[in-house]
């Protein structure tokens, strides 16, 4: 079983519709998959109430401080479970990061995304430092052609790594919060993020 978290601590910048369309492209590829919502706004397990069941999955809410301990019971049920992070950091996010073998950061192409990076990169070093296991890497999300070259620049000093294919801006993204399946172009473009180092 493979955990990957979406975490920032910066609000819109697209964890919530990632851990959705992550959860997604997954089960369209045959995968049995949890979607973990462990934040408040309980985005992930609403649209999980309306429509995991149609495509084959399950979405569950987590909001207090034990997914690390939570997700060991899912083991065998499951060959992922995406975790939907808070936007703030907490006791929450440690905890997420425990459960995590890979956690991806979104940032939008906008240097305010950039720079609420570094107490979460701080936090992850830590981990890693103490022998945890959170692998992180950045994606660049909701991508309009905009250069990211200076952000790339900013995030190089956090020593993290950046995926090399930016998510667009693309409308479909937004139709899942209606029930809608990630159309195929996309959902490779998701596949590729989450399973870029997966064994």
């Amino acid at each position: 079983m493979r955990v990957v978290a979406f975490l920032h601590q910066k609000g819109g910048t697209g964890k919530s519709t990632l851990s959705i369309a992550a959860a997604l492209a997954l089960a369209q590829a045959g995968r049995r998959v949890l979607l973990l919502d462990a934040d408040y706004q309980g985005t992930s397990s609403e649209w999980g109430n309306r429509f995991a069941r149609r495509f084959g999955l399950e979405a569950r809410s987590q909001v207090q401080p034990i997914v690390h301990t939570e997700v060991q019971r899912f083991a065998g049920q499951f060959d992922w479970v995406v975790v939907d992070g808070p936007p703030s950091l907490s006791e929450m996010t440690e905890s997420i990061l425990r459960a995590s073998d890979v956690v991806i950061i979104p940032v939008r192409p906008a240097l305010p995304d950039v720079w609420a990076i570094p107490w979460l990169a701080a936090i992850i070093r830590k981990l890693q430092q103490g022998g945890e296991r959170p692998r992180a890497r950045v994606v660049f999300n909701q991508h309009a052609g905009e250069p990211l070259e200076p952000l790339r620049e900013e995030l190089a000093a956090w020593r993290l790594t950046v995926h090399p294919v930016a998510l667009p801006s693309d409308p479909a993204f937004a139709a899942v919060f209606a029930g809608q399946p990630l159309p195929g172009p996309l959902a490779e473009l998701v596949l590729d993020l989450v399973e870029a180092d997966a064994p």
